[in-house]
């Protein structure tokens, strides 16, 4: 009432905030499906805040990876996110000939960071499946030498060559022919994509011309006509033929008359 001031003495309250510190990530590959070895995956890890401290330190972990090559390095453009914060970290794989024979790419990844306290706060994981679709073929190539003959008895040598044009590697690749009746050609245990024909080294591929060869040119066939057979595990059998040009059927026939005796009285 005087005019003077009065001050209480002081009180205070304290307000509890609770830290929360939380992560996800959600992981997407780019392309989703490869064809053939050599092609690039790049995957892509979105980490969001979720808590509400601020996470520093943050890195992005392959937990389980089955690609066969280089794992990807990943970056990331910011490693400090305030809450609700979000950033998209990324890393690019090159696939390799086991990814596509396995037929897939899978893996799993989280994000960790670092919260105020000190400790680690890591995202529950999400993992992204890349497809490797198989496209098995097999091509055979058989070639004759010479590539004409002229009489019974010539001998021809028949070669075989075989070409993975597919994207997955084949297995026990069998060549076998009807008219080469001792031809032995070892399987190829394995024979990986090519654009290179791969030649196939066998024993007993001789043919020897025969008299019914040459005969059957005087019915206007011309040649003798071959085909060749291959296979995997993973194709059907293809075939390649080849023809040996015959001499032109040339019939000749002679007749000697004799008398005896040459003289008679």
């Amino acid at each position: 009432p005087n005019g003077g001031t009065t001050t209480s003495p002081p009180d205070s309250e304290t307000v509890t905030v609770t830290a929360a510190p939380a992560l996800t990530i959600a992981k997407t590959a780019s392309p989703t499906t490869v064809a053939a070895a050599g092609a690039t995956v790049t995957y892509s890890f979105l980490a969001t805040n979720t808590g509400n401290v601020t996470i520093t330190g943050l890195v992005i972990n392959e937990t389980a990876f089955s690609g066969t090559g280089t794992a990807p390095v990943i970056t990331c453009p910011v490693t400090t996110l305030a809450p609700g914060a979000f950033t998209t970290c990324t890393g690019s794989y090159v696939v390799t000939q086991a990814d596509i024979n396995a037929g897939s790419i899978t893996n799993t990844a989280t994000a960790s960071g670092t919260d105020p306290s000190g400790g680690t706060t890591t995202s529950p994981p999400d993992d992204a499946e890349v497809t490797a679709t198989a496209a098995p073929s097999l091509v055979l190539v058989k070639t004759a030498s010479p590539t004409a003959v002229t009489a019974v008895g010539d001998l021809i040598t028949y070669s075989f060559s075989v070409q993975n044009t597919g994207n997955v590697t084949l297995s026990n690749v069998v060549v076998t022919d009807s008219l080469l009746t001792g031809l032995n050609c070892p399987a190829i245990a394995s024979l990986a994509p090519s654009a290179t024909p791969t030649t196939v080294t066998c024993t007993g591929n001789t043919y020897t011309v025969t008299q019914s060869d040459i005969d059957t040119n005087g019915g206007g066939d011309g040649d003798i006509d071959n085909t060749a057979s291959a296979d995997s595990d993973q194709t059907a059998p293809v075939t390649s033929s080849v023809a040996v040009t015959l001499p032109a059927a040339a019939p000749s026939l002679v007749l000697v008359k004799t008398a005896s005796p040459t003289a008679v009285t």
